[in-house]
């Protein structure tokens, strides 16, 4: 159930990349980051936990998510939260999935609820 969940959300954060890459990062909020547009990288994240590479898309997401790119941030949410290719840490789940809802995930606010993350 659990990896049906992440890859219906990944199928829908990918579909949606393509359309939002251009989309801004909002800067004011609890984590302050540049904003960057980086489709390639970010699409090359999404590819890499869909293909369970978790340590890869670990390094890779986390940059990115700390760049600002929503996608990037609702993957590592995911990881931590499932502890793919990191140890588990629901407070650093909540954390990143939280900061994609900010940016405009709606996957990520779907992953806060059914992770049971959400507050």
């Amino acid at each position: 159930m659990r990896n049906r969940f992440v890859v219906m959300l990944l199928t829908s954060a990918v579909a949606l990349s393509a359309s939002f890459a251009q989309a801004a990062t909002r800067s004011n909020g609890p984590i302050e980051m540049a904003k960057v547009e980086d489709p390639a990288s970010e699409m090359k994240c999404l590819e890499a936990f869909v293909n369970s590479e978790f340590d890869f898309a670990h390094s890779l997401c986390l940059s990115l998510a700390q760049q600002g790119m929503p996608d990037a941030q609702l993957v590592t949410g995911l990881m931590y939260a499932l502890g793919e290719g990191t140890e588990q840490n629901s407070n650093l789940a909540k954390l990143w999935l939280k900061e994609a809802v900010r940016n405009g995930s709606l996957e990520a606010k779907e992953a806060l609820v059914d992770l049971k993350l959400a507050d």
